[in-house]
Order: structure tokens, then sequence, then C-alpha cells
């Protein structure tokens, strides 16, 4: 197995909205579409809109994670015990 399927294989991946790629491109495309309306965004402003969003994502995600957890373990029709 080649060095990507290992990574990928090893749990190693996250979703695509969490992505910087992703994220920088749909600021980038937001930029251009203000830019064609007259307004200017600067590489400094996108860069730090950029890690502002990153951390938008991240702490929703995290905070959805633990919703998760926590309605599975309210749902959860067996207890958790030793094996």
């Amino acid at each position: 197995m080649d060095q990507d399927n290992a990574s990928l294989a090893g749990g190693d991946t996250k979703p695509w909205w969490a992505s910087r790629t992703i994220i920088g491109a749909g600021i980038g495309l937001a930029g251009l579409g203000l830019a064609a309306a007259g307004y200017q965004i600067d590489a400094a402003t996108q860069s730090v809109l950029i890690d502002q969003t990153t951390a938008w994502v991240s702490a929703t995600a995290a905070l959805a994670g633990t919703v998760m957890v926590i309605i599975g373990r309210i749902a959860a029709t067996k207890t958790i015990g030793k094996r």
C-alpha cells in the first residue's frame, strides 16, 4: 500500500468542508464577487477571514460531535460494561 493510501486507511482524514483549501477557495470566490460589485478585499484580510472561518468550522464540528455523543448515550438501549 502506498503512503497516500496508508494515511487514508489509518483514519487520517477530515470532512471536505474542514479543508483550509475549500474554505480559502470559498472566501476567494466571495472576494471575487465583492470585487466585481466594486468592493476590494486584500490578501491580508482574506488570510484573517480564512483563519477565523477555520476556527468557527472547527468549533462548530466539536460542538456537533459533543451533542451527538450526548444524544447517542441518552438514546442508547444498552449500558456500557466491561468485556
